[in-house]
């Protein structure tokens, strides 16, 4: 399980509970769901689809959490990924002993009246007939919870123990009640927040040890173990059978890329070039003998009158025609992405995950059930070998974090400004 599942046949179910009434309250864990829902979606580090990301916030209804699960269990299939995360506070039911996980209206005493049973999660991922399952808790007691352990073991161990299921890689981060756990100063809780710089910065182990090309799940919690450790916080735990913790949960941010297809590049400001200033390119082909790729900022204008009318109903908004680059103006490259999980057409060149290119040599009619977006361009941009990787090198130009839908925004002209602003 060296790879990445495939994206369009994997699901991600992310629960953060932020607003409790009878507990104290965790904000960070709203930041926590929704910036890890932006780098699970990001097509550099792995590219689910937007609909295959469910984000439940503040859940009030724990059948409501049951059947997000059941579903997106039922949803992924065998070569894809399915994953769950909570951050929310973690309750231990006095009675029989069971790991509850904290809803907002979830009471300490009788955290079984309004929380979610880890029983239930457990059954659910158990369920599902994907290979790749990683459940990550991210959650922390009251301190009445951590006084019902007891022993000698931490809280972690004794969360991740009732928490284990056949099958599924399990990484836990339980602290018994320490406030430091998520600093009132810090958008995340420490652990979603070493978990999160992880994701977005990379890893770059020293040498001689080699740069691994995907985050496997035990390279994670080796690392954040590592981050935490050095804060002073308690260490998570990682449960794993079968080489579950082998299991690729994304692409090394920090890996070099070798293949640049399917990478959307932006122009650095102080960058000077008659095709590149103030522009944003898609990398179309990126090979041994050079790259090409479109501009994707620079409308032209209206479709000519030549282009197949039948196809137009396709076409992103705005429907224009637009200037790819100074090479070969003399025919149309269509911009193609397809809807998740629907077979490649016939005439359809990928590029990278469901990002191509599309001949209209058939009927939109063949096609049409599989095409989310379209856009066309005429003309290209080429480079030689070596020279795309020199102008990243020298911070010309820079590789956005952002996902492909940014060829089909319905502001192209905005785009390079937006993307400066978000640096």
């Amino acid at each position: 399980m060296s790879d990445v599942a495939d994206p369009a046949v994997s699901q991600v179910v992310l629960i953060g509970v932020a607003a409790y009434r009878r507990l104290a309250p965790l904000p960070a864990a709203r930041r926590n769901v929704t910036d890890l829902r932006d780098l699970l979606r990001s097509e550099d580090l792995w590219g689910v689809p937007e609909e295959n990301v469910h984000v439940l916030t503040d859940p009030e209804d724990p059948a409501e959490v049951s059947r997000a699960i059941r579903r997106a269990a039922a949803a992924t299939e065998r070569d894809g990924l399915l994953l769950v995360y909570f951050a929310g506070h973690g309750l231990v039911d006095a009675d029989d002993d069971n790991l509850i996980l904290g809803l907002p209206g979830c009471d300490a005493e009788v955290p079984y009246e309004r929380g979610v049973p880890y029983e239930w999660i457990r059954r659910a991922v158990a369920d599902t007939r994907a290979r790749r399952r990683v459940v990550i808790l991210d959650c922390c007691y009251s301190g009445r919870a951590g006084a019902e352990m007891g022993g000698d073991s931490t809280g972690t161990d004794a969360v991740a123990d009732k928490a284990e299921t056949d099958g599924t890689c399990l990484l836990v981060s339980a602290p018994a009640n320490r406030p430091a756990m998520a600093p009132r100063d810090e958008a995340y809780t420490a652990f979603t927040g070493e978990l999160i710089r992880l994701l977005r910065d990379g890893l770059r182990p020293p040498p001689p040890e080699a740069m691994p090309p995907a985050l496997t799940v035990h390279a994670i919690w080796r690392t954040v173990r590592r981050a935490m450790l050095r804060r002073g916080y308690e260490r998570p735990e990682l449960r794993a059978r079968d080489a579950g913790g082998e299991i690729s949960l994304v692409h090394n941010a920090a890996a070099p890329r070798h293949n640049l297809a399917g990478s959307v590049l932006y122009a650095a400001p102080w960058f000077v070039d008659d095709d590149l200033g103030q522009r944003v390119v898609l990398v179309l082909r990126h090979n041994q003998t050079g790259a090409l790729g479109v501009c994707i900022t620079r409308p032209e204008g209206d479709l000519p009158a030549d282009f197949p009318a039948s196809w137009r109903p396709l076409l992103r908004n705005p429907v224009m025609l637009f200037h790819g680059g100074p090479v070969a103006q003399d025919g149309y490259i269509v911009v193609t992405l397809l809807r998740a999980g629907v077979p490649k057409p016939l005439r359809f060149t990928p590029v990278r995950d469901r990002l191509g290119t599309m001949h209209l040599s058939g009927t939109p009619e063949d096609v049409s059930e599989s095409v989310d977006a379209m856009r066309v361009f005429i003309g290209y941009l080429g480079w030689r070998s070596g020279e795309l990787e020199e102008y990243l090198d020298r911070g010309a130009l820079i590789a956005s974090r952002h996902t492909s839908r940014q060829v089909f925004t319905e502001r192209p002209g905005e785009l390079w400004q937006s993307l400066q602003a978000g640096r």
